[in-house]
């Protein structure tokens, strides 16, 4: 079963945003199918720290956004990645020390996490940015 699979469901409708989404589903989902394929760990690890970079980079870039556009929601926003962050962390030394139970885990965390967020948070945020597009359009 794939827990990563990119749908419009996931859309928000910023094209970088959704690139940057399709990106994190993406290696999540090469991050489960070598834990379930049973890859070696040198490999397990590459991928788990590209997910990590990707998705921190992603959260960076979705955090400017919403400073350079003043966005109210920002607080709250920036909350959710925080927690996102925070659960990371704590995985990786696990993770890193061999426990593929734990990777099992926090890909399965991630899945209803970008889940959750992509559908709530981000098309919010999503909707803002589209507005301010419109405004300075105008």
């Amino acid at each position: 079963m794939r827990l990563f699979k990119w749908t419009k469901a996931n859309a928000c409708f910023v094209p970088e945003i959704d690139d940057e989404h399709r990106s994190i589903y993406r290696v999540a989902d090469e991050l489960h199918q070598s834990l379930v394929a049973g890859a070696p760990e040198f490999a397990i690890l590459e991928i788990f720290h590209r997910l990590i970079a990707t998705a921190e980079d992603h959260l960076v870039h979705e955090e400017g956004l919403m400073r350079s556009t003043r966005y109210s929601g920002r607080a709250w926003h920036q909350q959710q990645h925080d927690t996102l962050r925070k659960r990371l962390r704590q995985f990786v030394p696990i993770v890193e020390d061999g426990d593929r139970e734990a990777a099992v885990a926090l890909i399965e965390f991630l899945s209803k996490w970008l889940k959750d967020h992509t559908a709530l948070a981000d098309r919010m945020l999503g909707a803002h940015l589209r507005n301010q597009d419109r405004l300075h359009a105008a």
